[in-house]
């Protein structure tokens, strides 16, 4: 995409916001936005970016109380927990669009209806919750262990941890104050642990082994070589017949260009076959069954890994 109209984006953008159509500027600029991505190498894109950031429309969209979290990193990293509250509050209420009437109101109201990634987030608590209930009907009295927890709101949806069918639940993170949201939630029938990614990979962490061991957001920052060694670390926590969850954004899905650009929010992604290569430091006889896949809304990809042994040994 040439430069003309790479300025006419950003122009047409600022012309409809000082005409105080607001939720068209919006839906512009995202489309616009992943369009240019699409059509740019990985260096043209990064110095569209840098147009974009001293353009007088980017400040504008800093309204955004989402798009300014993720932009300014209170905690030092884009998608903390209190970011990802945000979403996941947008979809507690019935009607969030309803008459807002404050900008950084319609500019939330009309982000989260247009990112999809917005949307993949709820649909991601939503699985991790199923998975957990199935867990608990899968095992009696199952070890869980969430990595990279959050606030662990997935547990919140949990049939099976309201209904305390959980033998020990194990939150782990690096961020403190997660963790001190996380404590009151589990403090029945779980504990949380203070954890780098490094004291994972090292196996400095003493931890007991578990049924069902997941982790939502943590791949998504996470270079090949360390994906790799702490899906081996993971998977040798497993029980015989434990399952292992890792969920990542997928490559190309149109968020991305919003999310990079404008929340300066920059992931790894990974398509089917970078998932798969996430297992090649598991001996395969140690594989049972490897399932892989999409949330509804195309953005983010799971896989399940499951260990030999356990009631479903030798199942395909």
């Amino acid at each position: 995409m040439n430069q003309l109209n790479k300025n006419n984006l950003l122009n047409q953008v600022e012309i409809k916001i000082n005409q105080g159509q607001f939720s068209d500027a919006c839906s512009t600029l995202y489309d616009g936005l992943s369009h240019i991505r699409s059509h740019s190498s990985a260096e043209e894109w990064k110095q569209f970016v840098t147009q974009y950031r001293e353009h007088a429309v980017s400040q504008f969209f800093l309204q955004d109380p989402l798009t300014r979290r993720a932009f300014e990193k209170p905690r030092g990293y884009a998608g903390d927990p209190v970011m990802i509250d945000f979403v996941y509050d947008h979809d507690k209420v019935a009607t969030p669009c309803a008459r807002p009437t404050e900008i950084s109101e319609i500019l939330n109201c009309e982000l989260n209806r247009i990112v999809q990634a917005s949307h993949a987030v709820r649909e991601r608590k939503h699985i991790l919750s199923r998975k957990i209930n199935q867990t608990a009907e899968r095992v009696a009295n199952p070890y869980i262990l969430s990595v990279a927890c959050g606030h662990l709101r997935e547990a919140l949806d949990s049939v099976a941890i309201q209904n305390r069918k959980i033998g020990k639940f194990v939150a782990m993170d690096q961020d403190k104050e997660a963790l001190s949201v996380v404590a009151e939630l589990i403090k029945d029938f779980g504990e949380t642990i203070h954890a780098t990614l490094i004291d994972l990979i090292c196996d400095t962490v003493p931890l007991p082994s578990f049924d069902f061991i997941y982790t939502a957001g943590l791949y998504d920052y996470l270079p090949e070589s360390l994906a790799q060694k702490l899906t081996s670390n993971l998977f040798n926590l497993l029980n015989p017949g434990g399952r292992l969850l890792i969920a990542n954004y997928l490559p190309d899905t149109p968020s991305i260009a919003y999310m990079e650009a404008v929340m300066d929010w920059w992931l790894i992604y990974r398509d089917k076959e970078r998932m798969q290569a996430l297992i090649q430091q598991i001996p395969q006889e140690k594989i049972n069954d490897v399932d892989m896949f999409v949330e509804k809304n195309q953005v983010i990809i799971f896989m399940e890994i499951e260990k030999v042994g356990g009631a479903n040994a030798g199942s395909v």
